[in-house]
């Protein structure tokens, strides 16, 4: 009697979801999900959960998706268990559910949904999946997003700073600037991100998408201009470097480079860990796309400064830069740095061992070179 109870009722929920035009509204009071099976063949009501903490439901497919992130969600789940109880939601049949790697093994309950009607019931247009989708002690919703981005909440609940209406309004802002996009009124998206970006430039997220659509545009100088107004705004960001380094590639807008590098060095010029970052990331790059001179300017700016806190912070770059001088042949100068590594990082018994083994082998390098011919290939 109470399987076909639950049976009723879960197929009841499942005709009012196919009913609903959208998916359900942060602040909604949420009583079931709508499957009330579990990989572990027991059946539960979300009610069982609710009460004492805040419940957090994490929505995935059988896919590399879900793989990728089962590790950090069982993490988070057990970093934050004073204050959430975590709920897996698994969309797809139940036995194949229970084969999908990891799935028995995240440590908390995986709700077993056959149909996929937890996934009509959250997802809004342009949710990701997996979504973690956060409710109270009630089961009020009240956040729903990427599973990185919940730390940051849990913690705002956890100091009574959550802000409901705050994020009711982002709900409206977000379905108002999806709905412009979908329909194709680009200049309307735009506008709407640029009153929200002005009222908070702190979003990163805001920038990128207010850049996105201006590229689409093809409105490259306005997207790069903002670009350059945030970063005067707040110099120290790097995160905005990274997002114009990243556009410039990206876009192919690769005479933009030199300005970019020449703001990048003035801009951190007391911080060699970000020049060299982008030193080595230039060097990654494959040969047609790769501005060599930019990358040893960067290199050489870092080191030439010193502005290092610490003698292990030198021997680190030091490292660095000795890798990027070898990688164009001078390994005259990569085994000088490396030698000044192995003296940085003296304390460092694991480094210390890098350091070693990096003049060695730059040392090595410089005394075959010399004596490296080719053959006659006539004879």
């Amino acid at each position: 009697m109470l399987k076909i109870k639950f049976l009723c009722t879960a197929i009841l929920l499942l005709t009012v979801i196919s009913t609903l035009a959208e998916p359900v509204k942060t602040g909604s009071r949420i009583t079931s999900l709508p499957s009330p099976l579990y990989l572990d063949d027991s059946n539960r009501t979300l009610g069982e959960f609710l009460g004492e903490k805040y419940v957090v439901l994490f929505i995935w497919e059988m896919d590399n998706a879900a793989l990728g992130e089962f590790y950090a969600a069982a993490n988070l789940a057990n970093r934050h268990k004073d204050i959430a109880s975590f709920i897996g939601v698994g969309i797809g049949r139940h036995q194949q559910l229970k084969r999908f790697p990891g799935a028995m093994r995240l440590g908390f309950p995986v709700n077993s949904d056959h149909r996929g009607a937890a996934k009509a019931l959250f997802l809004r247009s342009g949710d990701p999946m997996p979504l973690t989708v956060l409710l109270d002690k009630n089961g009020t919703l009240l956040w729903r997003g990427k599973l990185q981005n919940l730390p940051p909440v849990l913690n705002k609940c956890r100091q009574g700073k959550f802000d409901l209406a705050e994020e009711l309004r982002i709900e409206k802002f977000s379905g108002e600037l999806n709905a412009a996009i979908q329909a194709g009124k680009i200049d309307e998206a735009v506008a709407l991100l640029r009153t929200e970006y002005q009222k908070y430039p702190e979003k990163l997220e805001l920038l990128r998408q207010l850049f996105s659509l201006l590229c689409r545009q093809e409105k490259f100088d306005d997207a790069f201009a903002m670009l350059r107004c945030a970063q005067q705004r707040t110099p120290e960001n790097y995160r905005l470097y990274e997002l114009e380094y990243r556009s410039i590639g990206e876009l192919e807008e690769t005479g933009r480079l030199p300005e970019f590098f020449s703001r990048l060095k003035t801009a951190f010029a007391r911080r060699p860990d970000i020049l060299i970052a982008f030193a080595l990331a230039e060097c990654q790059l494959p040969p047609e796309k790769l501005n060599l001179p930019c990358a040893l300017d960067l290199a050489y700016t870092g080191w030439q400064n010193q502005n290092f806190p610490t003698a292990e912070s030198r021997g680190l770059y030091a490292l660095d830069y000795a890798s990027i001088l070898h990688s164009i042949g001078r390994n005259d100068l990569a085994a000088t740095l490396a030698a000044q590594a192995c003296e940085d990082l003296k304390n460092n018994a694991s480094q210390l061992t890098r350091a070693r083994d990096a003049l060695i082998y730059y040392t090595k390098m410089l005394e075959i070179a010399p004596h490296v011919s080719l053959p006659d290939l006539k004879k």
